[in-house]
């Protein structure tokens, strides 16, 4: 049996696609959670993302040089199994150019919230310094007083 015969190719970059579409679909779950403010729910997303990309970890850490193995092997497959194996690459990669686009979007989006949230608290800030600063020149008359004894 030849090294070509023992790896499943075609099986494992299969395993890899769904992989990355598993990724992309909590990808696309994390933005509208991140959209509707639902942070609890943002945070199972994180988490199941996390656990998926240990799993797809743990698969590559089973088949270190399983690229470097692939370019010399994919020429030596049978065409229509070499052509399958490029077709699941190909929309692997698809899927993640999306996954990244999409996870770029998301950490725009919460750090625009961040910011955003920053400029508030700043401005609360700003605007309770102020208050305190006209207070006791706003205040009644009445409720002005020397204290002679401090």
């Amino acid at each position: 049996m030849t090294s070509t015969e023992m790896i499943d190719y075609f099986k494992l970059f299969s395993v890899r696609l769904e992989y990355s579409k598993a990724l992309l679909k909590l990808s696309f779950q994390q933005q509208d959670l991140i959209n509707q403010d639902d942070y609890s729910g943002l945070l199972d997303v994180l988490g199941k993302k996390q656990r998926l990309l240990g799993q797809l970890d743990q698969y590559k850490k089973q088949l270190p040089a399983l690229w470097e193995k692939w370019k010399s092997d994919r020429d030596q497959l049978p065409e229509e199994k070499r052509e399958s194996c490029e077709r699941i690459l190909s929309e692997s990669e698809a899927v993640l150019a999306k996954l990244l686009e999409n996870e770029d979007t998301s950490t725009q989006c919460m750090v625009d919230r961040r910011d955003r949230t920053k400029q508030q608290i700043q401005s609360l800030n700003q605007g309770e310094k102020v208050g305190e600063a006209y207070r006791d020149s706003l205040a009644p008359v009445t409720h002005r007083h020397l204290n002679i004894d401090q």
